[in-house]
């Protein structure tokens, strides 16, 4: 495979509820349900607007369109739609909040890095 050609996204369709771990070396799109914690450390995870998601979240970026009641915590950022509906904590050094969106939660923008370094060593000890 060439190094410039990206694999498209893993994605969980409408239609479908997953309760788990769930973790991929790819970026995500989830238009389902989902219960549990997802761990992307270096991937994008992208939560459609049709999506319901009760998770803790470990990225590279968030970008957020459905449902979520959970925690964030992204390298990178974080991303509201206009659509979105999120309850929770949110740990990334950049947010965007659509208008429109619905935010109820607190944001915090410091010990991101540390998180994730502490997140990725957990991941391969498991």
């Amino acid at each position: 495979m060439r190094a410039d050609h990206q694999e498209p996204p893993s994605h969980l369709p409408s239609g479908i509820s997953i309760a788990g771990d769930l973790s991929s070396e790819r970026d995500l799109s989830i238009d389902g349900t989902f219960e549990g914690q997802i761990t992307l450390p270096e991937q994008h995870l992208l939560i459609g607007a049709s999506a319901r998601v009760k998770a803790r979240i470990i990225a590279r970026a968030v970008t957020i369109a459905g449902r979520l009641d959970g925690s964030v915590m992204a390298t990178q950022r974080v991303r509201i739609e206009q659509s979105a509906h999120v309850q929770g904590h949110i740990q990334t050094p950049s947010v965007e909040l659509t208008e429109g969106a619905q935010f109820n939660g607190t944001v915090d923008p410091n010990r991101t890095e540390a998180a994730m370094l502490v997140a990725r060593y957990r991941q391969k000890q498991a």
